[in-house]
C-alpha cells in the first residue's frame, strides 16, 4: 500500500506543506510505514498549530545545510517528529510550545530553541556528531 497522497508519481503534500518534504523520502511513501511518517500526519491531521508553516520554514531557510544534515540523523529525526505530534498537531500543546509564546508576542524565536524550551547548542552537534539538547537556562 502507497500513501494516499503519493498521487501520479509525486506527493501531494508537496502543495500543502513544501518546506517540510525534505523530512521524508519519497521511500517512506510507497511502503506501508507512509503512516508513520511527520509529514503525512501534518497534512492529515485535523489541526495544526497556526505557527507551523513559519517554523518549518525557518528550519530550512535559516539553519546552515551543515547542520541540517547532522541535525537530521535518525536519533534527532525522531525527536523532530515527537515534537511535531506533541506540539504542532495538538490543540491543547500548541500554546504551551515555547516557540508559540514567543511568536504570539512577535517575536522571533532562536532556531536552537526547542517547543519544549530546551536548546540545541550547534558546536555539540557538529563536533560530537550527536544529538545533544540542554534543558531550559
Amino acid at each position: 500500500m502507497v500513501c494516499p497522497l503519493y498521487v501520479d508519481f509525486t506527493r501531494m503534500c508537496l502543495e500543502k506543506f513544501p518546506t517540510l518534504v525534505k523530512f521524508t523520502t519519497l521511500q517512506t511513501c510507497t511502503s506501508e510505514q507512509y503512516v508513520d511518517c511527520p509529514i503525512y500526519q501534518v497534512c492529515t491531521s485535523s489541526f495544526n498549530c497556526k505557527y507551523l508553516p513559519s517554523c518549518s520554514t525557518q528550519y530550512n531557510e535559516k539553519m546552515p545545510k551543515l547542520l541540517q544534515n547532522i541535525f537530521m540523523n535518525k536519533d534527532a529525526y525522531e525527536v523532530m517528529k515527537d515534537m511535531w505530534t506533541k506540539y504542532c498537531l495538538s490543540p491543547e500543546n500548541s500554546k504551551t510550545c515555547a516557540k508559540y509564546q514567543l511568536l504570539s508576542k512577535g517575536e522571533k524565536p532562536p532556531l536552537t530553541l526547542m517547543p519544549d524550551g530546551r536548546k540545541i547548542r550547534p558546536f555539540d552537534l557538529i563536533f560530537k556528531r550527536k544529538h545533544i539538547i540542554h534543558p531550559p537556562e
